[in-house]
């Protein structure tokens, strides 16, 4: 089966034309400079992940990597002297080595704008399997490993090439297999899937129910270690390499076995709430604690020379929720760049909800817990609370490009047609609080302003399905745009007021459509732009109308979903950029969190 390119179909007199892929040089901006922008989105990620080290069951660790970053997933080299793990200190995901013979600095292992992940050393060290997106979606892929430096990574090659997501490889003893979990089979679920080293042979271990994944071999290569989550009943079992022989060996919540060179089977267990490491014989008797308390703690690894064991765990920094809270830092973790033919963005993940920035791009408005409208800088200074309708939910900000106003939905998310939600519309400071839509029926949610402030877009359920309306800012004169008899949400104006992007259902997948307005606010000219497996939302122009960005699922999912049981990964998948003129797609993110609901800003001057 062939991957799905990254390229979307392009609508246009009736014929649908694959988009061309292809760079330009970027132009120039104000001084000579490049035309820089930005994109802030809402991201569903942690923060303080750090990289322990413990020396003896129970012991102290010694903490490896900076406490404030995001860290995970080590691995040791077979001669003890590499930990090759994955870190964002940079935006997405790369792999870093520290060297535990000269203690300094990580390095930069591999570099590219796509997320690589999951590392596993071959027995002989000498090369490295691990998960990368740089070819669409998550792949297994394997290079020499060569720690002085990035280079090798442009050698890497891909052994699964599958349009399902490949996740978590694992070298057998003697290196000629490598296990794998993967989610081929659909169904949100995964399976355990052995091929040769080569990538060759691919067949299928496991056919359980949830998800199964993390496979760890024993140290003579006879058994295959795993977790399974099935519906409400989690453990660990292992199988024969072969895949027969299944047996349980662990009841109870656990995750990522790794055995150690005594032939314990250590994996993250839940006890009393917290994430802690413990290892249990082969035959799953004789549990104990390997961590110390002090933390909650993940992935375990052990050192094959001195038997020591590496994982990681939270540093004491505050732990985000997916939305935002007082205790979290409102950057949502390092910011990244991506070059645009014809532009530089800058990424900025926050904790809040639907961001949306005055004209100046200074100031962001955002639904905080999903219950009411604040506001602060991008750094999280000046916040304060500008709307809170409490006990009812406040959501989607739209500021005026005028910056007098703000426009929001209050009424219960993901509502039904019938269920009753309002458009409210409000000064900066909270004054001046109005309801525009107070005597109408249906689900009235995802305001946005034409850029004149003459007009406000919205989704209405009062046909009796979610359809796309317009109305005067002053919430009068009402008129549908859109008469699928389907799905219609998420509208957004463009810069100039003649078109706006939404998402609809109304040809099956949830996709990208445009519709052209005439100056009287008619509809006119339809056209669709997505043409991708999952769901498209959440459309949004650049400044210059030149582009949309839009969340979507086309990439599928990054990793195992058990393995991070307090961050859900990629419900609503990554960021993506669409160029109008032609519809090339860009995929902006490339990580294990979900990113969402994006918006495209100034850099203030």
């Amino acid at each position: 089966m062939a991957k799905k390119r990254d390229f979307p179909l392009w609508a246009a007199g009736g014929l649908l034309l694959l988009a061309p892929f292809f760079w330009a040089a970027v132009p120039s901006g104000q001084g000579g400079e490049p035309l820089r922008e930005r994109i802030l989105y809402t991201s569903f990620r942690p923060s303080g992940w750090g990289l322990y080290l413990f020396d003896g069951p129970g012991r102290p660790p010694r903490l490896l990597t900076d406490p404030t970053g995001l860290d995970y997933d080590p691995v040791i080299s077979p001669d003890g002297q590499w930990v090759v793990f994955c870190s964002e200190r940079r935006g997405n995901p790369h792999l870093y080595l520290l060297d535990l013979n000269h203690p300094g600095p990580a390095r930069l292992l591999t570099d590219s704008d796509a997320m690589e992940s999951a590392p596993s050393f071959s027995p002989d060290g000498r090369r490295l399997a691990f998960v990368s997106t740089r070819d669409g979606n998550a792949d297994i892929f394997i290079l020499p490993f060569q720690p002085d430096g990035p280079g090798a990574a442009a050698r890497a090659q891909n052994l699964t090439r599958h349009p399902g997501g490949d996740f978590r490889p694992a070298f057998s003893p003697d290196g000629k297999k490598i296990a794998f979990s993967s989610d081929r089979d659909g169904n949100r679920k995964s399976d355990l899937y052995m091929m040769d080293a080569d990538g060759s042979q691919v067949q299928r271990l496991t056919r359980l129910p949830g998800w199964n994944g993390s496979p760890a071999w024993s140290r003579d290569g006879r058994w295959i270690y795993f977790y399974s989550r099935q519906a409400d009943d989690s453990g660990l079992w292992r199988m024969k390499a072969d895949g027969s022989d299944l047996q349980r060996i662990f009841s109870g919540p656990a995750l990522s076995p790794a055995v150690s060179p005594q032939g314990r089977v250590a994996f993250a267990g839940l006890q009393n709430d917290r994430w802690q490491i413990f290892s249990i014989a082969p035959d799953g008797s004789a549990k104990r604690l390997e961590s110390d308390g002090q933390h909650e703690y993940w992935a375990p690894a052990f050192d094959p020379v001195s038997s020591r064991l590496i994982c990681y765990g939270t540093t004491g920094q505050p732990q985000a929720s997916p939305i935002q809270t007082p205790a979290a830092p409102f950057p949502a973790g390092r910011y990244g760049q991506v070059r645009l033919p014809d532009r530089l963005l800058e990424l900025r993940p926050l904790r809040g909800s639907f961001p949306s920035t005055d004209a100046q791009g200074s100031r962001v408005a955002f639904s905080e817990h999903f219950r009411r409208i604040s506001s602060s800088r991008l750094d999280g200074s000046e916040y304060r609370v500008v709307f809170d309708p409490h006990p009812e939910s406040a959501w989607r900000p739209n500021w005026s490009q005028d910056g007098k106003w703000i426009v929001c939905t209050v009424g219960p998310t993901f509502g039904r047609p019938a269920a009753r939600a309002d458009i409210w519309k409000f000064r900066p400071d909270g004054s001046q609080a109005r309801n525009l839509t107070g005597g109408s029926a249906g689900n009235n949610a995802f305001p946005y302003f034409s850029p004149d402030g003459r007009w406000i877009v919205f989704r209405s359920g009062r046909t009796g399905r979610h359809e796309i309306f317009r109305m005067n800012a002053d919430g009068t004169y009402v008129r549908p745009l859109t008469d699928f008899k389907a799905t219609a949400t998420m509208p957004a104006f463009s810069p100039e007021g003649k078109q706006i992007a939404f998402t609809s259902n109304h040809e099956g997948d949830y996709e990208i459509y445009t519709l052209d307005l005439a100056p009287d606010g008619n509809p006119g000219r339809l056209r669709r732009l997505t043409d991708s497996p999952g769901i498209d939302a959440h459309p949004v122009y650049s400044p210059d109308s030149q582009w949309l960005v839009f969340t979507s699922q086309r990439g599928g999912r990054n990793d195992e979903d058990p393995l991070y049981p307090f961050f859900h990964p990629q419900p609503y998948g990554e960021i993506h950029a669409l160029r109008l003129a032609d519809g090339l797609v860009v995929r902006l993110t490339h990580n294990k969190w979900e990113d969402g609901t994006p918006t495209w800003a100034p850099i203030p001057r």
